[in-house]
C-alpha cells in the first residue's frame, strides 16, 4: 500500500508552487501578447489614409506593439518546447542530438 508518510513534502509542495507560478506566468505572457497584437491593429486602422504627424505616430505605436506582441509569444513558444524537450529528451523517449 501507498505510505504518505514517504512523501517530501516540502518538495512537493515546491514543485507544485513553482509549476503553478510558471503556468501563470505564461498565461499572463499569452494574454498581453494577444492583447498588444489588438492594439497593434487597431493603430493600423486609424493610420490607414492619414499623412499628418498623428498618423506617423500611430505608425510607431503599431510597429511597437506588434514588436512586444512578438516577443511574447515568443516567450510561449519558447516554454512549450523547452517543455516538449524536458518530456521527451530527458526522460528518454527521443534520443538526444548527437547520440548515438
Amino acid at each position: 500500500m501507498f505510505d504518505l508518510s514517504t512523501i517530501a513534502w516540502s518538495s512537493f509542495l515546491e514543485v507544485a508552487g513553482t509549476a503553478l507560478g510558471f503556468s501563470a506566468v505564461i498565461a499572463l505572457a499569452f494574454a498581453l501578447g494577444v492583447r498588444l497584437l489588438t492594439n497593434a491593429q487597431h493603430s493600423a486602422s486609424l493610420t490607414k489614409g492619414k499623412k499628418s504627424q498623428a498618423g506617423s505616430k500611430n505608425a510607431q505605436i503599431e510597429a511597437l506593439n506588434r514588436i512586444g506582441a512578438y516577443l511574447l509569444f515568443a516567450v510561449c513558444f519558447s516554454a512549450l518546447a523547452y517543455g516538449l524537450y524536458l518530456i521527451l529528451v530527458i526522460d528518454g523517449i527521443l534520443p538526444a542530438a548527437g547520440a548515438k
